[in-house]
């Protein structure tokens, strides 16, 4: 529909249009109705403040498997979404929604108001993919002692060259990736006006709280594996010394040519100030900035969908080469991780009760329903209504410090994610026989803390960690294959983990600003 008025008949026919199109491609029905009553809101607005005489646009476009809603509105700058009475509502946190896919994002450009709607496809199960990329590369391997001469040319002449160039591929994405999340993420999430001194204080605690919990969880982790005193055969305070130098890189290119994540980090960290402090300086960079960032991660998205075809041809490769053992040595990293969380919220759950004085059975009682829909879906998006529920109806947690602390908290505030890079980093390298040192261990915990938080919570950004990871902590890239497969299991636990802490994380901040209702949180379930 183009340059229609904005009529009821044409505010139907547009409802109409996009339910047809969300049906096409296989949306969800729950989500079909919800974003066709939003959209109806949209235009209603939209008609309530430009009147029906007004025209707008409506797009609905689907490229390389991503779908997206358009409706625009020539006109003077209007945001339908925009709730005067909440200052803590804002841009960049409707941004995170609609990126989950759980809230339009709105924006004025060119004298055009503009409101997207990402809906999500229903994709096939990635569990039952690589579960059957598994057991097809186990049965080709048992075929390969039947015919071994012919699997040997098929895994050295045709596999072998694909995987180094996957490999190469996401080397190449990997450091772009982090660099433009990292930096976009400064920007809008570093917007003082926007979050005042609370919005400061939870950034803070979230990255204070995810170094303390993961720093905890090394140390419990130090007795299970053999720790070298460095390469004399003491701590040498040098090594340390030369790898913090080191995170500084020479020139702005070098730690791209050269794949240094922790230098890419420090780059992007660096940019996304000076973007933050010289603001609308930089308009053209930071549109710049944005659009490449999802550009990128649609990139991501795809090379994502060859995953298992990665993990066919790594698993086969690793029979006809005899090196199955490897896979069936990975066993450790299973009750390693499983043992950082339940230290994680062990931490978090003495903490809040004995600070607010309640029984830890009624605090599990209360947060359980968010916990298991994390647990048994592996999606923060999918659990955002309930967790909002919980936090205000049974945890006393204020509405303001909900309404930007859940969203900002599913982007940033991911210490199941970063004990689980943490425990990946940690097994691979016993697995592959890198020595550990502490300096080794230091850096380690460092860059999981760093990829925790800056990770883009979009399908791929687990694995770009995992590259950026293993390639830091020098462990062979062949190790991304053992932990991708182990990590469809591993992050379902991941994700229940990170809503718990986060939970727990808002009790305390809102206690801390004197804003906690005790009453709620004491309240029997």
């Amino acid at each position: 529909m183009k340059n229609e008025k904005l009529t009821n008949l044409n505010i139907d026919l547009a409802s109409k249009k996009i339910e047809e199109f969300l049906s096409q491609n296989k949306v969800e029905g729950k989500n079909i109705i919800r974003i066709k009553l939003a959209a109806e809101e949209t235009l209603l607005k939209l008609q309530e403040k430009f009147g029906e005489q007004a025209a707008f646009s409506l797009k609905c476009v689907k490229r390389l498997g991503s779908l997206k809603v358009e409706i625009i509105l020539a006109g003077e700058r209007f945001d339908p979404f925009e709730q005067q009475e909440d200052e803590y509502d804002s841009d960049v946190l409707r941004s995170m929604l609609s990126y989950m896919g759980i809230a339009p994002a709105w924006q004025y450009k060119n004298g055009l108001n503009i409101v997207t709607f990402t809906p999500k496809k229903k994709k096939p199960s990635q569990m039952k993919q690589m579960v059957v990329a598994i057991l097809l590369a186990l049965v080709m391997g048992g075929i390969s002692n039947l015919i071994p001469d012919i699997m040997h040319f098929i895994s050295l002449q045709m596999i072998t060259p694909i995987f180094n160039t996957f490999m190469g591929l996401l080397t190449a994405i990997s450091g772009p990736m982090i660099f433009l999340s990292v930096t976009w993420g400064i920007y809008s999430i570093g917007d003082t006006s926007t979050f005042g001194k609370i919005g400061k204080r939870m950034i803070i605690r979230y990255i204070v709280m995810t170094l303390i919990v993961t720093s905890v969880v090394l140390l419990a982790y130090i007795p299970f594996f053999d720790i070298q005193q460095g390469s004399g055969g003491a701590f040498n305070f040098s090594e340390l010394f030369d790898m913090i130098l080191d995170i500084i890189p020479n020139n702005f290119f070098t730690p791209f040519t050269e794949g240094n994540p922790l230098q890419i980090i420090f780059v992007a960290v660096a940019v996304g100030l000076a973007v933050l402090i010289l603001g609308n300086k930089t308009a053209v960079a930071t549109t710049f900035i944005e659009q490449s960032n999802y550009i990128v991660q649609l990139i991501m998205e795809a090379i994502t969908s060859l995953i298992p075809f990665f993990i066919f041809g790594s698993i086969f490769t690793m029979i006809v080469g005899g090196n199955i053992s490897l896979l069936a040595s990975a066993y450790k990293l299973l009750p390693i991780m499983l043992l950082g969380h339940l230290i994680a919220i062990a931490i978090y759950t003495l903490l809040v009760c004995f600070n607010r004085k309640i029984s830890p059975s009624l605090l599990y009682k209360k947060m359980m329903p968010t916990f298991l829909i994390g647990l048994f879906t592996a999606s923060a998006a999918a659990a955002y209504a309930t967790n909002a529920e919980c936090c205000e109806k049974d945890l006393g947690i204020d509405k303001k410090i909900i309404n930007f602390g859940i969203p900002l908290g599913q982007v940033v505030f991911m210490p199941g994610a970063s004990i689980l890079f943490l425990a990946a980093g940690i097994c691979m390298a016993e697995v592959y026989g890198v020595s550990l040192s502490i300096t080794w261990l230091i850096t380690a915990l460092i860059i999981t803390v760093v990829l925790a938080i800056a990770a883009p919570p979009v399908p791929g950004g687990a694995l770009t960690c995992y590259t950026i990871l293993f390639m830091q902590l020098e462990v062979p890239p062949e190790a991304i294959a053992i932990t991708i497969a182990l990590n469809l299991i591993l992050e379902f636990a991941a994700t229940a983990v990170n809503l718990f802490c986060l939970q727990t994380e808002l009790i305390e901040l809102s206690a801390s600003l004197d804003i906690l209702d005790y009453a709620k949180l004491r309240a029997p379930k």
